[in-house]
């Protein structure tokens, strides 16, 4: 039987682990702080854009979560506190037994219904108890103090890591991130199971120490099965952490004869020591540096990826808008506005002996003078009339732009998994309803402009009857690019007029243009909300640094 080995000896002038780790009762070290601030960024580095290799790194960047707030700082803060010993392995393996049979009684379930440990229990010297107050440990499973527990440890019966529920599953593996020694209990029909073996690395990886038992083996087979399960561990790495060997008892209940279970007990008694339980946790800190940087460096990476990510998704909104935005200006600018139903009206109302004839040409004779003043008031109505299919037409313009706009944002975001997560947050009737309340706001404020403008116009002639509603209006119309009301502008209100036509105009246009690269500021407020820190990347690179110069 393979007893101790220097893995777990004590680890003398170890400098670097003495800088990672204070003394009891001396004051926290910057290395707590450094650990601590890691942990603020990685609670602040979020990952919530979908982009290729998300999830994996999300589940790093949890793991390495779980690891510095379960682990590495209560280790640093509270170096007196006993050894978290995990025992831990495949189904079946003997594992509640083992620590049933360490404390002399039965304190946790073994059976042949599986899964027997459903509830994690803690077994811990009572004067050491008061010590985990506090540890995250004591969060997840059930202290049971027991005087026969050796000081300076606490021994951990873990779920099974292959059990056939996900929660146990998930609650062996938090526990192995918990561990400061982690001892693998296998039988001699389940020591080649590949997820034994992969949390074995991982822990390895983690800095965790190890311990190795092989429970329930055949006396018959034992030099066999020892042998080959020794040269398992011998060829990945495992040679040198401490082996125990339990030959099967055959059918029995309760604990192990003591005989059987007496070198592990021992072992565990001298593990307890606290010179012995500090080495240990100071190897287990340290040996946590060098994957705690990369993990650190590799979950930086990550972020900065969604950093990228993100501004490209604002670009490439914004630029989504541009097409459509130019194409409303350039409309409007042309009199796009006046096609249709305001051309359609005016023809009728302008051509000889119509209503609006008088806005494009004076009266040829006394009586023609006399008719156009006796239709003044349905001229005033018309003029008012005219102008609300020129404003609506206007209208549509801007806002089948605005829709163009909008799909387009659409359209070039459903490209990319991002993108579409993007797009989902703005439901249309949302789109729509901004869209609405920007137009609103447009023509309110152009509608303002232009009354302050007209009232610096007046009539250079009065044949036509307009009043000063009928004269905003008419200059209103001839703004939307109306060639006819243009002509009566420029009668009734000389140069002056046309010119504040064509300042109403490109104010209009500009001001589509801007609506319309409006568009995108649903789709940027909802890509703010999900949280992409522009910092948090430098924040990590910083914290791995810093982790640098306690390796």
């Amino acid at each position: 039987m393979t007893t101790e080995s220097s893995d777990t000896a004590p680890v003398p002038g170890d400098e670097s682990a003495a800088r990672a780790v204070p003394a009891s009762g001396e004051e926290r070290v910057p290395m707590v702080e450094v650990i601590e601030h890691l942990l603020a960024n990685l609670d602040t580095a979020t990952l919530p854009l979908e982009v290729p290799g998300v999830q994996a790194a999300r589940d790093d960047r949890d793991r390495l979560v779980t690891q510095v707030r379960h682990h590495l700082l209560p280790r640093l803060r509270q170096v007196a506190a006993p050894v978290i010993v995990v025992v831990g392995g495949s189904t079946g393996a003997g594992k509640s037994t083992i620590v049933n049979s360490v404390v002399e009684k039965e304190i946790t379930t073994a059976g042949v219904l599986r899964p027997t440990t459903r509830e994690p229990i803690l077994v811990v010297h009572p004067k050491d108890a008061d010590l985990l107050e506090g540890h995250p440990v004591a969060d997840i499973a059930r202290v049971s103090p027991e005087e026969v527990v050796p000081r300076g440890m606490a021994l951990l019966d873990a779920p099974d890591l292959d059990s056939v529920h996900a929660a146990n599953r998930g609650l062996a593996d938090e526990l192995v991130e918990l561990a400061d020694l982690w001892v693998f209990v296998t039988t001699g029909s389940r020591y080649g199971d590949a997820v034994p073996w992969a949390r074995l690395h991982a822990a390895r990886e983690r800095g965790v120490s190890l311990a190795v038992i092989l429970n329930r083996v055949d006396p018959a087979a034992l030099s066999t099965v020892r042998r080959d399960l020794f040269e398992r561990l011998e060829t990945q790495g495992f040679g040198s952490v401490p082996f125990f060997v339990i030959a099967d008892v055959g059918p029995h209940e309760g604990v192990l004869p003591a005989a059987r279970i007496r070198e592990f007990t021992q072992w565990l008694t001298v593990l307890g020591a606290k010179s012995q339980s500090r080495s240990i946790i100071a190897r287990t800190v340290r040996g946590a540096w060098p994957a705690l940087r990369e993990d650190v460096q590799r979950v930086a990476a990550a972020v900065e990826d969604q950093r990228r990510h993100h501004l490209s998704l604002r670009n490439q909104v914004r630029a989504a808008t541009t097409a459509s935005a130019e194409q409303v200006q350039t409309d409007l600018d042309g009199g796009g506005a006046a096609v249709g139903a305001p051309t359609t009206a005016w023809l009728a109302g302008a051509s000889s002996g119509g209503i609006l004839a008088p806005l494009v040409a004076p009266p040829a004779n006394l009586v023609e003078s006399w008719r156009y003043r006796r239709a003044v008031t349905a001229r005033r109505a018309a003029i008012a009339s005219l102008r609300e299919v020129s404003m609506n037409a206007a209208r549509t313009l801007i806002a089948e732009a605005c829709q163009r706009a909008e799909s387009a944002i659409r359209a070039g975001a459903a490209h990319s998994a991002s993108g579409a997560q993007l797009t989902a947050l703005v439901s249309p009737e949302e789109a729509a309803a901004a869209r609405t309340e920007r137009l609103e706001v447009l023509f309110a404020e152009w509608n303002e402009v232009v009354a302050e403008l007209c009232a610096t116009l007046t009539f250079a002639a009065d044949d036509a009857g307009l009043d000063e509603a009928a004269k905003v209006a008419l200059v209103e119309v001839a703004a939307t690019g109306l060639d006819g009301a243009e002509r009566a502008v420029a009668r009734l209100l000389t140069d002056r007029g046309t010119a504040v036509v064509r300042r109403l105009r490109n104010d209009l246009s500009t001001w589509a243009k801007v609506a319309t690269e409006g568009e995108a500021d649903v789709f940027l407020t909802a890509l703010s909300t999900l949280g992409v820190d522009d910092g948090a990347a430098r924040s990590l690179r910083l914290r791995a640094s810093e982790l640098k110069g306690y390796q």
